[in-house]
Formats: structure tokens, sequence, C-alpha cells
């Protein structure tokens, strides 16, 4: 079966991770709300039956929600995710393209059947300028190489047939500046719905010229279906829910935003964007729109930023020079409520002293986004605060387990505090400032008998049952 958003919506379901919603809600009013509260409240993604102003439209949102539903589109576990994504990123896979028409040709809307408005595109957040597409992996191909790259770049409904687009300093805009350079269009493929492994990919920080669809493909065991688009020229991910065909006039611009972005705030103001010009609209019988949910966490923006960071993290300190490239690295965690990857923890065995510095120091200067970062050891669930906070709380020494590090250019909106006076709105709050790194790791495996003293008790008896044995409705009383 080939893995789409349909195969995987059936996977979380079986999983018990979606809840379906029956009563009518609006992408304009509501939609947004009630998918935040039914991850945030009850850890669920949600399926939505009824949306006002749309008849025979269905959404889902937070698919890509948890690291437990990142394992269950992958095949993994959430303990094993990591590590196992580690090892299939060591192949790829190139995509193919499909001769005959693929499912997201099934519907075909050009000129004046164009209109944006009558899909359910969602208002993500109070400080949000209007309607935005989050779901939008948006296919560029450079006009010199024909390398193609897939990114999510915020997305804003202006028109039936206009979208302004935010494409920020990557790759994308190195394909939009030279299409600007030779004065011609930059023909666009916006693919809405599709298995959690392209938005996976698409997050990627990789070099210029890798494919993100291949990383896909990787990560599936399986090469991605890809189909020619019908007014650009320019391929389209067969099996997505929609495309958007469009071009982007070069150098026009108009004003964009805000919009509440990974950190949780809407600190970007209106500023001059880029437009897409949309000719062409393309979609699955019975299209289900994916209302990716950004901004306030727990979003699905922080689990995508954050996955590809613990993945090169792990990657990379596996391999940290310092070390000999021996790091007992156990997992490395994002933790979406820290917001846009801003904290990392990382479990590890110390095995010397002054290896968790090493450690820290890795961890910290290795990715831009990390302000914070915290060790802790096996017997802590890195996913779990209550045993985070308990480990620094119980073996940290300030004196000596705490490292700041002054002077780095890194994302610091706290540093906004003092600015007098307070500054507009701005996009990305980057500048001077400290990170900080926290060893609440037990003594190290060269000092046995000073660690034995951190050993965890356990209450009596509680590995010696079954929680099915003795709550059978475990299930209801969550």
């Amino acid at each position: 079966m080939t893995k789409d958003l349909r195969e995987l919506i059936d996977t979380l379901e079986e999983a018990g991770e979606i809840i379906r919603i029956k009563k009518e809600v609006d992408p304009l009013s509501n939609l947004g709300g009630i998918a935040w509260f039914a991850q945030n409240k009850y850890n669920k993604a949600s399926l939505f039956e009824s949306l006002k102003g749309f008849p025979g439209w269905t959404a889902v949102s937070y698919i890509c929600g948890s690291r437990k539903r990142f394992a269950l589109a992958l095949g993994s576990t959430p303990e094993n995710l990591i590590p196992d994504m580690s090892k299939k990123l060591e192949k790829g896979l190139t995509p193919i393209i499909i001769k005959n028409n693929g499912p997201c040709h099934d519907i075909i809307m050009k000129g004046n059947q164009v209109d944006l408005t009558k899909i359910p595109i969602h208002i993500h957040t109070d400080q949000c300028a209007g309607r935005y597409i989050g779901s939008g992996l948006c296919n560029l191909k450079d006009p010199d190489t024909g390398k193609r790259n897939v990114s999510q770049y915020r997305l804003q409904v202006k028109g039936p047939n206009k979208l302004g687009i935010w494409i920020y300093g990557d790759h994308g805009n190195t394909i939009l500046r030279k299409h600007e350079e030779k004065g011609i269009k930059t023909p666009i493929a916006i693919a809405i719905g599709h298995h959690s492994s392209l938005y996976i990919a698409n997050n990627f920080a990789t070099e210029y010229g890798i494919d993100e669809l291949e990383i896909a493909g990787t990560l599936i065991d399986e090469p991605i279906e890809m189909i020619k688009c019908i007014t650009q020229d320019i391929e389209a991910p067969a099996y997505s829910e929609i495309v958007i065909e469009g071009e982007i006039p070069p150098n026009i611009r108009e004003l964009e935003g805000p919009f509440t972005e990974h950190l949780g705030y809407a600190f970007g103001e209106q500023i001059n964007n880029p437009i897409i010009n949309v000719t062409a609209i393309t979609m699955r019988k019975n299209a289900i729109y994916y209302a990716l949910q950004g901004g306030r966490p727990i979003s699905e923006s922080q689990p995508l930023d954050g996955l590809q960071i613990e993945i090169n993290m792990y990657r990379r300190l596996k391999q940290y020079p310092p070390t000999g490239g021996n790091i007992n690295v156990k997992d490395v965690v994002c933790p979406p409520y820290f917001g846009d990857a801003l904290g990392i923890i990382i479990k590890f065995t110390p095995e010397y002293e002054g290896q968790s510095k090493d450690v820290l120091l890795a961890a910290l200067s290795q990715e831009r986004h990390p302000l914070i970062a915290i060790l802790v050891d096996d017997d802590v669930d890195p996913h779990d605060p209550k045993d985070v906070f308990w480990s620094i709380a119980t073996r940290v020494d300030p004196t000596k387990d705490i490292l700041v590090i002054d002077g780095v250019r890194y994302r610091a909106p706290g540093s906004v505090k003092y600015i007098y006076p307070a500054p507009k709105r701005f996009h990305d709050p980057m500048g001077l400032g400290a990170k900080l790194g926290i060893d609440a790791t037990k003594p190290s495996t060269s000092n046995p008998k000073c660690r034995e003293l951190f050993t965890r008790s356990i209450p009596f008896g509680l590995d010696t049952f079954s929680i099915e044995e003795f709550f059978k409705n475990f299930d209801n009383l969550k």
C-alpha cells in the first residue's frame, strides 16, 4: 500500500491516536483552537468530519504532533526512533515520476475555476493576519541545475488565486533569487496532505542540492511517486491530497504577516514578501485538508522542527572528536514545550569526569536553535518533565554543573525584555546572548562507588505486576 495521508490516518486511528470530531467546526473561528486543545489536553490528533461553510470536506490536524505519531508512521517506537532514523539516513531513494495521472489529478481546476477560498484553510491563532496554509510542501527547482528543493513556508491566502509567501534565507530563497536575476517567473508546486515522512524530510537542514524527497523515501523504504504538474514545468507528489500550482513573479512584493511562529509569539510585523499567482488546483476525490497547526506550543511546528535537530545531534555526538567519537548517547529530545527547539535534553552515561562538559559544548555549538542543553543519565526519562526536573534538583551542584557561554549569536527572544524603548515587531529575534548547559547526570562510571549512591529507589513491587492485570479499565481512566 502506498504510504500517503490516508494510510497514515488509518495507522494512527488503529493506534488510538486520533479523535474523530463529528460536531461541526469552523475553520475560520474555532478549528485551530479545538485541534490545539485535543493535543494539549488529550494528546490526540483530530479528524474533523463536518466543516462549517465547506460542505463535503474533512480535515485532519496534529498528525505530526508527537514522537509517538512519528514512530508509528515510520514503523518504529518512541524509544528507538532516533537511532532507527539515524541508520536509515545512511542510504537514499530517488523519487520516481509516474507516467499516468496520479490520484492528485482526480479533480483539476484551472482559470476561473481556481478559488483558494473554497478550501477549508484555517486561521491558526488570534494574532495571525488571516488564513494560512501550514501544511504546504513547497516544491521549487533550481533553474540552472534542475535540482529540487522542498520546504515549508508560510502561505497567506490573499484572494481566490493569490498567496503571499515568506521564503526566508535558505535554499528556496537561493532558487527564487536565481529566477529573479534572470527576470523570469519561479514555478512552484505546493503539496498539501501527505504521509508525515515528507513533512519530516523537508524540515531537515541539508546541503544545497540535496533532494528532501529522497530523504522521505528513505524513511519509509519506498520511493516517493511524483507526477508532472498541469500548468507548470515542475512535479508534485502524486498521492498528495491537494496540489496548488503557481508561479512567483520576479521582484514583486506585497505586505504579508504577521503570523504566529514556532516560539508561540507573532513577533513578525507586516513586511513586503513575494506573491504566488495560482494557475491550477488539483486534488483527490474526497480530498482531506491537512490543517497543520502552527504557533503556540504544543503545535505541530515544534515536533517537526525538533525532530531533525534530535537526529542530527544524535549522529554528531556519536562522532564528536573531543571524545574520540565514543559518547554513550541513548537519546536526544527537543521537548516541544520549549518552543522551536530552544531546549534540548540528552540522555547519556558519562564514562569519565569532564565528559559531560564536552557533551554540553557540543550540544550548544552544533545547532543554531538550542538555548538550553540538559544532560540526564540512563535512569531518567527525557520525555518526562517531572523526571528531568527531579534530576536537576537532586544531581546538580550549581557551582560545578552549570555552564554559561556568553556573547554568542542565537535566536534569543528573552533578550528583547531588556530593550528600551520596546522594538517594533520583528521576524527573527536573532541577537547576542548566553547559552546555558546543565549537567544533571550521576557521577561517571569511572567513580562507581559514588555513582552507586545515586541509584534511584523503586516503589516495592512496582516491577512485579502488569497494568492490565490490576487496571483492566486503565484506558478509560486516562
